[in-house]
């Protein structure tokens, strides 16, 4: 039970930082139970579906509008909602397939994908924060391009070690999308995404009969549900050049720790 609710404060508090709570969770349970990676990896993709509780609660008025407006017309729904369905879509044919080869692709590219992706972010990073400019664009102003790119970095999250939030955030930040929003629309575009890959965890798994485990997604909603406040609150003032510097040093450093394990 104690293992629960320690793996349940870990997912809630690391889901919305720059770091891959999947991979933070998915070692602890690993490293203190001694149980295999596909468990651990299962255990961690569960207790997505108490984050994802954190932001239906958050933002349950904002899900609730979206579902208003296409009911009402839906032949001209919001652009949310297109945001929404084109970067889920695009998230799962990258990310499902990865998800069904985690081993192979972990053993034969993970450390290579990482590195390379670290390295980029880390660059953007840098050229963001000589830039000096923040961005100014809203949910008003979203595009397909804007979907693709978010869909394409939420999808390669599906790698072990890099973090959704961070690389859908960073994405976002690079198209010129406003710091807050950028934290709202990476909240937002989680929840599809992360209730499938807690469902597919649960198969086969026993998971779904585990009183510890529906203990540490209970656990993982709560603290999730104030540490995203807590980052809500403060984001404005965060340097969020410095977070995508920070994301991109963070792979790196992932990535150096598997080539050389």
């Amino acid at each position: 039970m104690l293992i629960g609710v320690m793996l349940g404060i870990l997912q809630g508090v690391t889901e919305w930082l720059p770091v891959s709570s999947e991979g933070v969770v998915s070692a602890f349970y690993g490293f203190v139970l001694d149980r295999p990676l596909s468990e651990a990896v299962a255990f961690a993709l569960w207790l997505h579906m108490g984050t994802v509780l954190s932001v239906l609660v958050v933002f349950w008025r904002t899900l609730f509008d979206i579902a208003r407006d296409v009911a009402n017309t839906p032949k001209d729904p919001p652009r949310l909602f297109w945001y929404l369905l084109i970067s889920t879509l695009v998230s799962v044919a990258i990310g499902f397939p990865m998800l069904l080869m985690l081993d192979d692709i972990s053993e034969r590219f993970g450390a290579a994908a990482m590195g390379i992706i670290g390295l980029l972010m880390f660059i953007t990073g840098g050229l963001q924060l000589r830039r000096r400019d923040v961005g100014t664009r809203t949910r008003e102003d979203l595009s397909i391009a804007d979907a693709l790119v978010a869909g394409v970095a939420q999808g390669f999250a599906a790698l072990p070690g890099l973090s959704r939030s961070g690389l859908t955030v960073a994405a976002l930040l690079t198209r010129g999308i406003e710091r807050r929003e950028a934290l709202v629309l990476s909240f937002l575009m989680s929840v599809p995404v992360s209730l499938g890959a807690a469902l597919f965890a649960s198969r086969d798994t026993g998971l779904l009969t585990s009183g510890d485990a529906w203990l540490a997604m209970g656990v993982a909603a709560v603290v999730g549900l104030a540490s995203m406040k807590a980052l809500l609150a403060v984001a404005d003032r965060i340097n969020f050049a410095l977070f995508v510097i920070i994301v991109g040093a963070a792979i790196l450093a992932g990535a150096t720790f598997q080539w050389l394990t």
